[in-house]
């Protein structure tokens, strides 16, 4: 079992910050990366292949966002629990969570792998690409419980502080999928050249090897946690009572932000494809920017949870307030690269000298979200990690699900500025996502410190 305890210098705060988010962020780059991988290999196949993938990420996201909640759920829970060194309320949680996220990732899984072909046909107006977005989206669906057990059991492990067990997971899902991605999108070595569906091959084969890999590391070297017992463990009552007040608020706020991102994709897909597929390559910057605020969210989680379950309520305050100094030196220093790069970065994806001019204007508003992004993860992470799960749910409903759409239609539909709408509806919505996310995150700070 690993020490609570918590280090009291500013350096060692930093230290535990970066023991714990480099890990995680380094996961998170991986993950984009692949995801970039897989768009260049795509791009071969032409603009269309791109577009008819990128347009099955929201449908999918809005399906993982329920196992993404019982991460978080399950990162906050094991977290406090391990800084009351109490393994068996960590395990009651974990394992609940664990059994509730195959039972439902097999239902939902069955059912949208059945209805593909419907789905996709609302998420992608574009006629030539819908019958490829068709097909990769059913093979993900039939496959999604070793995607989400994964994400699970990785949540598990980064609430109890395990990020570098996360990282060799993901290291390997990222190999499996690159390698045969290039057997069979192609056609090498003999494969078959399946295109569209060799993608979605590779990416199911990376999934299961990395749920493989994290079951086995879980395992073997958590030391605090166990998948033994994990079927036939009693449910208690109060944990499940506790498990739908936390996990089932994260699962509203994460649903609600996947269905504004949906509406916006909808939006962006009533455009033509050459200029989705430079906005879909764009917003790779983004999720760049996204992973990196994912690992400071893995630090703030883990550490606040933990000082909270130890009832070390200063502590809390000085990791956030670090965390946020560490997310703005890295948002600014990505920026920078983003804007300096972009000519570089876009040229891996077109040949057109138009596309790549387009790619880098829009590198501004990317350079611009990025700061917005990762300051507003960090905060509602530590609302979270101080038991907080409300505030976020209302934000993200306000602010993704009716400003950024609303936003977005208005500036498209009403006020034809076409992609350049969707740009400024997400810098609105996430300019307010942010502002509320400083406010909230201070009065629960104040809480917290509250005599």
């Amino acid at each position: 079992m690993e020490s609570s305890a918590q280090p009291t210098s500013t350096s060692a705060k930093l230290k535990r910050i970066a023991a714990i988010g480099v890990p995680a962020v380094i996961e998170s780059i991986i993950s984009v990366v692949i995801g970039s991988i897989d768009t260049k290999m795509i791009s071969g196949l032409g603009k269309g292949a791109v577009s008819a993938v990128s347009f099955t990420s929201q449908p999918k996201l809005i399906i993982l966002s329920v196992f993404y909640a019982m991460g978080t759920a399950v990162s906050v829970f094991v977290a406090q629990a391990l800084g009351r060194k109490d393994s068996d309320e960590a395990n009651a949680y974990f394992q609940t969570i664990f059994r509730l996220t195959v039972i439902l990732s097999l239902i939902l899984g069955i059912a949208c792998g059945l209805l593909a072909g419907p789905i996709m046909s609302i998420c992608n107006r574009q006629p030539d690409t819908v019958g490829m977005s068709v097909s990769f989206f059913r093979i993900i669906m039939f496959f999604l419980v070793f995607n989400t057990v994964s994400i699970v059991l990785n949540a598990a492990l980064r609430g109890i502080g395990k990020t570098s067990l996360t990282l060799i997971s993901s290291i390997a899902m990222g190999a499996v999928d690159i390698f045969v991605n290039y057997l069979l999108i192609e056609g090498h070595c003999g494969f078959p050249k399946l295109g569209v569906v060799g993608d979605a091959l590779g990416t199911v084969s990376g999934m299961v090897a990395a749920c493989v890999i994290s079951i086995v590391l879980l395992s073997r070297h958590s030391g605090f946690l166990t998948l033994k017992g994990v079927f036939t463990r009693k449910s208690d009552p109060q944990v499940m009572t506790n498990v739908r007040e936390k996990a089932g608020n994260t699962v509203i706020e994460n649903l609600f932000t996947r269905i504004g991102f949906l509406l916006s994709s909808i939006i962006v897909s009533g455009l033509s494809s050459d200029v989705t597929a430079v906005y879909s390559v764009t917003m790779i910057l983004l999720n760049y920017s996204f992973s990196f605020g994912e690992g400071m969210q893995a630090s703030v989680v883990s550490l606040t949870g933990q000082c909270m379950g130890a009832k070390q309520y200063r502590e809390v305050k000085d990791y956030v307030r670090l965390a946020r100094v560490v997310g703005v030196v890295l948002s600014l220093a990505l920026s920078a690269i983003y804007i300096l790069g972009a000519r570089g970065f876009f040229s891996e994806f077109f040949q057109d000298e138009e596309a790549i001019a387009q790619g880098i204007s829009y590198t501004y508003v990317a350079a611009a979200l990025t700061l917005l992004q990762i300051i507003r993860i960090i905060n509602v992470a530590a609302m979270r990690g101080m038991g907080d799960v409300k505030s976020p749910r209302n934000m993200a409903t306000l602010c993704v699900l009716i400003i950024s759409p609303a936003v977005a239609f208005t500036l498209t539909s009403v006020i034809p500025w076409g992609v350049w709408g969707i740009w400024a509806a997400s810098l609105t919505s996430q300019l307010c996502w942010f502002v509320m996310s400083c406010i909230k995150a201070h009065q629960c700070m104040q809480r917290v410190l509250a005599p």
